[in-house]
């Protein structure tokens, strides 16, 4: 074995260890969101059991003992210089942001040492070099976002406000217009979340109803008529409704309408924007208003959350999906001044809202671009994890997809519109967005199209790969001990990180967690899409999620994930083509490039599974037995 290989293989073995110890260090540390116990006094020995427990695993799966030595130093050294140079993590979070840079320069270091010794074609070193120097340029950016969307599992201090505010003084509360826009909904569905608003325990609010182009008097006449019903013996007309047809712009427009046309009153100084289908908690406003006590708060926003997810696989699995990245991300994400707006349960401060230039009527995602435009102006943003409203998921999973369509394309869009704003000042960057926030929303953008050069990238690689070896221009490949060990220790890491991360989002159930995975899998082609399309200077039809009870589509729903169907059995094909050619049991070439191809199916094959699981909730809830949804009494006499 050479020096580099007594270096590099307890190194390899070393950080896969490490991804198991940091999550048993975060599980002692955190115990629920923001509740971290940790005895500084106990830290270094923690860490020091930590490594060492590592370095032992190395050396017995190398039988190397300098190099763990070696490797057990430099990584403790990285640790400590990561804990107390952010004095905010805790020791496991360091840890984890250690692994980072480490596993690029072990990782990358390895591999190309593993074909060189190999005498691998020249071919397959460049694509090792391409890949290398390709996440090189991304780990400052994958550093950054780490940090901050992982903050939650890494913290121990918190700088930013992660409660609700106390309530103000009825005296102090400011007027606040509550904006519900809706476009051919249930009317059940909008007259239980305008009972819910009416429930709000706020002084001082009016409710803008305005439904735009619905073309069936039957969906919005009943919300009109409630209006009028709960306005009647009212001085101050509360509740308002607008239908109005035709109208341009999509969400976007319908509350532009309102803001343009002079509909919001004078003296309200917030905006609070509520999806058609959001039953609203009663303190909604009162736990919230205070913050814009501070002039330099322009919106607080609180996350999505759902109801009736617990009845079918389909639903909890779609639940469990969104969850992580609402309770944990989007609340790290505020940490470093970066919270964005999502479109409902949100409050904006309405000066900053007109200073800005309203709703971008071209984005997808008209709740998240305003933020970044707020932002410019100076203002800052809020994100808190708690709940306030909760909605309903989408029926069919073509319409899950379609949800995500637009919220992939949409921040695309951002980039391609606001590129120059995260640029540095120097350049003509603007001087308000932080730079933490220029690089997060660069992140968010390009996050997409890596997306889909890597999973086309990777696709290409392992096609000529199984050509070459089919055509015996691909050396024999023994890998090494020191790998398997790594490869199995970074698999169970890796799933304890997740189940960890599942966890924080209040999800106890492995099978929910399992459902999650599945769900957040099924997206990958449209995730693709999505991240294309945003691209398209042509401007892009917004997708709207319907609020009706979806209805079973047999075949038709399968049709719906044919290419990911497709996709998923031409790396079913690659799989066995790997494994067929190879030449002996010891060839380890056709198994890499299998385990690579299955890897990257699974994700594809795990959408017509989602669209039969929603059919199979579709088609029970389409017999006679089934019952109808439950909605408030109010809601069933008015209907």
């Amino acid at each position: 074995m050479s020096i580099t290989r007594e270096i590099l293989d307890p190194g390899l073995v070393f950080l896969a260890a490490m991804s198991v110890s940091t999550v048993i260090l975060m599980v002692m540390t955190i115990h629920r969101p923001f509740v971290v116990k940790i005895d500084l006094q106990r830290e270094p020995a923690e860490l020091a059991l930590s490594m060492v427990a590592c370095g032992v695993v190395a050396s017995l799966a190398t039988g190397v003992i300098a190099g763990s030595v070696l490797v057990t130093g430099v990584a403790t050294l990285v640790t400590l210089g990561l804990r107390f140079g952010l004095p905010r993590l805790t020791m496991a979070g360091a840890q984890q942001l250690a692994m980072l840079p480490l596993g690029w320069i072990v990782g990358t270091a390895w591999t190309l040492r593993l074909l060189a010794e190999g005498h691998m074609p020249t071919w397959m070193m460049v694509l090792a070099v391409i890949a290398s120097v390709f996440s090189a340029v991304w780990l400052l950016v994958s550093f950054a976002v780490a940090l901050s969307r992982q903050a939650l599992m890494t913290h121990r201090e918190w700088q930013r406000p992660v409660e609700p505010a106390d309530p103000l003084h009825p005296r102090r509360a400011p007027k606040v217009s509550i904006h519900l826009p809706c476009y051919a909904e249930p009317p059940e569905v909008v007259i239980a979340t305008i009972d819910a608003l009416a429930a709000l325990d706020y002084p001082d609010y009016e409710i803008l109803v305005i439904d735009n182009n619905t073309k069936d008097p039957a969906l919005w006449m009943p919300v009109q008529d409630y209006c009028a019903k709960l306005n009647a013996g009212r001085s101050d007309n509360r509740f308002q409704f607008f239908h109005v047809a035709p109208l341009d712009g999509a969400k976007a427009g319908a509350l532009n309408y309102l803001m343009k046309g002079g509909f919001v009153s004078p003296d309200a100084e917030l905006i609070a924007v509520i999806d058609a289908d959001y039953f609203s908690t009663p303190d909604f406003l009162s736990r919230l208003a205070a913050f814009f006590e501070n002039p330099k708060i322009g919106y607080v926003q609180t996350p999505h959350d759902y109801r009736e997810h617990e009845e079918s696989a389909y639903l909890t699995a779609c639940y469990w999906e969104y969850m992580p990245n609402n309770k944990i991300e989007m609340a790290g994400l505020s940490e470093y001044n970066s919270a964005i707006t999502i479109g409902t349960m949100c409050i904006i401060r309405k000066q900053a809202l007109i200073d800005a230039g309203l709703w971008a009527e071209w984005c997808l995602t008209e709740d998240s671009e305003v933020s970044v435009r707020i932002r410019a102006l100076g203002y800052d943003g809020i994100y808190l994890r708690e709940t306030f409203g909760r909605g309903l998921i989408p029926e069919t999973f073509e319409d899950y997809k379609k949800q995500r369509f637009r919220w992939i394309a949409g921040p695309v869009q951002q980039l391609v519109r606001h590129w120059r704003l995260y640029l540095p000042i120097r350049w003509g960057g603007s001087p308000q967005i932080n730079w933490w926030s220029k690089l997060l929303e660069l992140q968010r953008g390009v996050e997409p199209l890596l997306g889909v050069f890597g999973t086309v990238f990777g696709f290409g690689s392992a096609i000529v790969s199984v050509t070459l070896i089919a055509l015996g221009e691909v050396p024999t490949l023994n890998l090494p001990t020191p790998f398997w060990v790594a490869a199995w220790l970074a698999l169970v890491g890796t799933l304890a990180s997740t189940w960890f991360r599942y966890r924080l989002s209040d999800c106890h159930s492995i099978r929910d967690m399992v459902l999650g995975e599945i769900a957040r899998n099924s997206l990958t082609w449209i995730q693709m899409l999505g991240g294309i399309a945003g691209l398209s200077p042509r401007p892009l039809g917004w997708r709207r999620t319907p609020k009706f009870q979806g209805k079973a589509a047999g075949m038709r729903a399968l049709k719906e994930t044919l290419p990911e169907t497709l996709i998923g059995l031409a790396h079913i094909v690659l799989i066995v083509a790997a494994l067929a050619l190879r030449k002996s049991d010891t060839d380890d070439v056709g198994l890499l490039v299998a385990m690579a191809a299955a890897a990257s199916g699974i994700r594809f094959l795990c959408a017509p599974l989602m669209a039969w699981l929603s059919e199979k909730r579709l088609a029970a809830l389409a017999e006679p037995a089934a019952s109808a949804p439950n909605f408030p009494a109010s809601v069933k006499e008015a209907a």
